[in-house]
This record gives C-alpha cells, sequence and structure tokens, in this order.
C-alpha cells in the first residue's frame, strides 16, 4: 500500500493498513481483547483495582465484574481484599495467568510473523522497522 504524504490522509490510511493486521492477530489468540487486557494490566502493573482496569482497557465497571469473574473462575487471576480497607479489592495475575499471556502474546506473534514471511521482502521490513519508532512516539502519547 502506497502512502499518500498528505497529513490529513495519514490517520485513514494508517487505519486501513492497521485494521486487517489486528483482525489477523485476535483471530489467532483464544480469549477475547478485553481478557487479554485485563491480564496485560495485571502483568504490567503487578496488581490493580478494578477502577485502575476499567481505566487502562477502557470498558465499563460491569465488564470489568463479570471479567475478572470469569478469570477468576479460570484460575487466572486471584482477587485480595486491602489490608487497610477492606471494601478495596486488588486482583493479581496468577502463574497460570502469566503463562496464559505469554501464550496468547506467542499465538498473535507467530500469526504477525507467518503473514510477514508470506508477503514481505527485505526491504519492505526495513521499512517497517524504520517507522516503528515514531508509532512507539503515538503509543506513549496515548497510552493511559
Amino acid at each position: 500500500m502506497e502512502i499518500d504524504p498528505q497529513p490529513a490522509d495519514l490517520p485513514q490510511q494508517m487505519l486501513e493498513a492497521l485494521s486487517p493486521l489486528l483482525s489477523l492477530i485476535r483471530t489467532a489468540r483464544s480469549i477475547s481483547p478485553g481478557k487479554l487486557g485485563i491480564l496485560h494490566t495485571l502483568a504490567t502493573e503487578g496488581r490493580a483495582s478494578a477502577t485502575r482496569i476499567r481505566q487502562a482497557i477502557g470498558v465499563s465497571q460491569q465488564a470489568i465484574s463479570l471479567t475478572t469473574k470469569e478469570l477468576e473462575g479460570l484460575g487466572l487471576i486471584e482477587r485480595h481484599r486491602d489490608e487497610a480497607d477492606r471494601r478495596k479489592l486488588w486482583f493479581q495475575l496468577t502463574d497460570a495467568g502469566r503463562q496464559k499471556l505469554d501464550q496468547e502474546i506467542q499465538l498473535g506473534r507467530t500469526a504477525l510473523l507467518q503473514a510477514m514471511g508470506e508477503n514481505l521482502s527485505d526491504e519492505d521490513c526495513s521499512l517497517i522497522r524504520s517507522a516503528l519508532p515514531a508509532l512507539k512516539k503515538i503509543n506513549a502519547a496515548v497510552r493511559p
């Protein structure tokens, strides 16, 4: 796909280029993006409240409540009451949750690597590598 240098069109072109890749990765994974978001947040932060998880992945409190119960039932996360404020709950990954997160990340990577290997030349890969610093700047600016 040839990228038009017009700044107004660039966001649309990025969406058109990235959307199929995101779909490819989601399809390769065995759990929903919301569940994966919760596992990733807990892996990154060590422990988190339902409010913090909601802020990190941008879903409703009800969705967090239902999904954390499901993940807890699967043995992927644990909940603990705060020692100082017994009304507050903390969630954290179990060893099984960390393994599941690693497995899901690997499934996405494998699907992407296979698509790249089947479709990209060495020159194409170099172009992508040169764009990564700019994409990381965007990620840093939008990350909660």
